[in-house]
């Protein structure tokens, strides 16, 4: 695949051989899903994501856990060889961990806060399953989702959404109510398989759904290593 430039202004996410895929990396502004089951790496890309934020394209982040411990996603990327703690400490990643149930009127006063006096340019949720198990349940699901993420699409910065799922034995995944919504609402959306699709090793991802951009279409298979989510394919 020859990558070809795009007009529409990108926000890199620095993993190696990503980036290529889709024309430089996300649309800045946009709203992104990256799906997988337990173990697939959902957690290490939006971390690289980040970190790499920071260290290589001089933009601030912020991680909002809904199920991670702060301690836990800090341990998680020392393990890649990402000092999260160092730029913790100086200001240039925020990290917030909310209960389920928190109300989206408390989640937009506290984030909004903080992307605004941090110059925050990076947002990652983790993971919107379990956001989910907090909304009324008297009220329509979708519509719950929908005002969510009509709202991070206003902060006018680059989020990313973890979302969970259930990957059979084929590679197919089982898809929750929430992710089914996400998945229509979204900028684009990133599928990671351990089943091998790919074609090689037991990774692959495939960059299913992406806005305003010429993307590569098929699995490409990936590694993780102590450095992190390399795609290891060539497309």
């Amino acid at each position: 695949m020859k990558e070809e430039k795009s007009k529409t202004n990108r926000t890199k996410t620095g993993i190696k051989g990503f980036d290529t895929l889709c024309q430089g990396g996300f649309v800045s502004e946009s709203l992104n899903l990256i799906i997988g089951n337990a173990g697939a790496g959902k957690t290490k890309f939006i971390l690289q994501y980040l970190y790499n934020g920071v260290k290589e394209f001089n933009e601030n982040g912020m991680y909002v856990s809904f199920e991670p411990e702060v301690k836990d996603i800090l341990k998680t990327a020392e393990l890649q060889n990402m000092s999260l703690k160092k730029f913790k400490e100086e200001g240039k990643i925020e990290i917030l961990k909310f209960d389920p149930e928190t109300t989206i009127k408390k989640l937009q006063s506290e984030i909004s806060k903080v992307v605004i006096e941090k110059n925050i340019k990076r947002v990652c949720i983790d993971p919107i399953n379990v956001y989910s198990l907090g909304l009324d349940k008297t009220m329509n699901l979708r519509k719950q989702i929908y005002d969510l993420l009509s709202w991070l699409k206003k902060l006018g910065v680059c989020v990313l959404i973890a979302g969970e799922s259930d990957e059979d034995s084929s590679g197919r995944y089982a898809l929750s109510q929430e992710i089914k919504f996400c998945k229509y609402a979204v900028d684009g959306v990133i599928e990671l398989f351990s089943s091998g699709i790919g074609g090689e090793g037991d990774r692959a991802l495939r960059i299913s759904k992406m806005r305003m951009t010429n993307h590569y279409r098929g699995p490409i298979s990936f590694s993780i290593t102590d450095k992190g989510i390399k795609v290891t394919g060539k497309p």
